[in-house]
């Protein structure tokens, strides 16, 4: 059975109330068995998501603290692997915009960052930046084999209350991929 595409849109009554829902095309519900409860349970997953992911999201930008971002982005994983086999969000980046006020990117960062560390292996003495340097690197870092290292390398860092300035930590990164991979 293909994904079935559904929208998260917001709705508003000619009171000037809002409120989210999700939408489907009525020619897929012949694809799916029990549309309407299917509907029901994803619409209840992702008001469980924006109210678990609002509770603990920090207020100004400024108050990133990775082990809060890892938790939002172990939140976006969990909703993922639970809805993705049935369901295609057509808007998800809009709906991520709007509803939680991330980018498609951002999010897709934190699951990435949620997937790459255990939630013990996260210091908030290492600015969330950093952690992100390291998810955007994660790919190359993995081809040349150094990715493992390189988290052990960050975790102890930690450990040890080094400080390090992102700028830096980018080139450092830069610099070992360029010489494992011989400059490619």
């Amino acid at each position: 059975m293909n994904k079935i595409p559904i929208k998260i849109v917001e709705l508003s009554s000619p009171s000037g109330q809002t409120a989210i829902d999700v939408m489907i095309d009525v020619y897929d519900f012949d694809d799916i068995e029990n549309p309407q409860q299917k509907i029901k349970e994803f619409k209840k997953k992702y008001f469980e998501l924006i109210e678990k992911t609002k509770k603990i999201m920090p207020e100004k930008r400024d108050d990133k603290l990775p082990s809060v971002y890892w938790k939002i982005g172990h939140f976006f994983k969990k909703f993922n692997i639970s809805t993705t086999n049935l369901f295609e969000i057509t808007n998800f980046d809009q709906a991520l915009e709007r509803d939680f006020g991330l980018s498609y990117r951002y999010v897709r960062e934190l699951i990435i960052f949620a997937n790459l560390f255990k939630k013990n292996e996260i210091y908030d003495s290492i600015s969330m930046s950093i952690y992100r340097a390291l998810v955007w690197k994660k790919n190359q870092l993995e081809e040349i084999g150094e990715l493992k290292n390189e988290k052990l390398r960050l975790i102890k860092r930690a450990k040890n209350n080094e400080s390090i300035k992102r700028e830096a930590y980018k080139k450092e990164l830069n610099k070992l991929v360029e010489s494992k991979s011989g400059g490619k």
